[in-house]
């Protein structure tokens, strides 16, 4: 993500329900972004490849916005180099940030979606008639319960470690670490208690959490200076990352390499050298 690519940030969104229908729709994402990590979760753990597929954009982004390359083409539309392409064919007047995750709709050759919490929740809930691996995510019993948690999750982990990363000055800084840290502190309690964060089984709030906790390491940490505590100094969310990584569907989701290129070469305000870490080693995810 680029500092001001989050398209929950108020900004017109583009929504539209979605229906079960297969290949009707294409998921473009980036392998970096956390926003689009929690749905290419979903489209994984729910065995949505025949149905939905998925392209991600280049690492590297530059000032035109998010970029396909020789290694991550677009498929569907051979001459399109920029992301920002598809949001100005399908949607001239647009005015939101032209930001990943986006739905295409082939069948109206156009953008379904661009919002990554909705659209997570659709595709557990709307598309779970194409799954192979039909799992309830959003249980009717835990629903209510998981977008709330999804909603502070998104706000006080996913968003505030950017706020972090992002911040203008010390005091903007300080604020959004307090926040931050405190948030994590909730999240070790919960999980000393329970397996995952809402009932006994996965859910959509856990597809929200897992991709700041896989990027906390090899990026937050030092580049976006959270640096409080060592995510091994919380026990609890440490086995949690340990266990559910072990998911065959979850852990193929996860490409680091791409992550740490995108983060350390595109953030140049933050990074002026653009040299990405060899380390830190990732006893986790080897």
């Amino acid at each position: 993500m680029s500092k001001a690519n989050d398209n929950t940030l108020g900004e017109a969104l583009i929504l539209s329900e979605l229906v079960a229908e297969p290949n009707r729709y294409h998921l473009y994402i980036s392998h970096a972004c956390p926003f689009s990590h929690r749905v290419h979760l979903v489209q994984s753990l729910l065995g949505l490849g025949d149905a939905l597929d998925v392209t991600s954009v280049a690492a590297r982004r530059y000032d035109k916005g998010w970029e396909f390359d020789e290694r991550d083409q677009d498929p569907l539309h051979k001459d399109v180099t920029l992301l920002s392409t598809l949001y100005q064919r399908s949607h001239p007047d647009f005015s939101g940030n032209q930001s990943v995750p986006v739905l295409w709709d082939r069948r109206k050759d156009c953008i379904a979606h661009n919002d990554s919490a909705e659209l997570a929740l659709q595709m557990a809930t709307r598309l779970l008639p194409l799954a192979r691996t039909p799992l309830d995510l959003v249980p009717e019993r835990s629903s209510c319960d998981i977008v709330e948690l999804n909603s502070w999750l998104h706000t006080n982990i996913n968003r505030m470690v950017y706020h972090m990363g992002f911040a203008p000055d010390q005091h903007s800084y300080d604020k959004a670490y307090a926040q931050f840290f405190a948030a994590m502190d909730s999240l070790e309690n919960r999980l000393r208690k329970q397996p995952y964060l809402v009932g006994g089984t996965l859910s959509l709030s856990d597809l929200f959490l897992l991709p700041t906790l896989i990027r906390y390491e090899a990026v937050y940490y030092v580049h976006f200076k959270a640096n409080f505590k060592t995510l091994s100094e919380y026990p609890a969310l440490y086995e949690y990352l340990c266990r559910l990584v072990r998911i065959p569907e979850i852990y193929r989701t996860i490409d680091m390499a791409h992550i740490k290129l995108h983060y350390y070469y595109s953030h140049d305000h933050i990074n002026p050298t653009r040299i990405v870490p060899q380390g830190p080693a990732l006893p986790w995810l080897n």
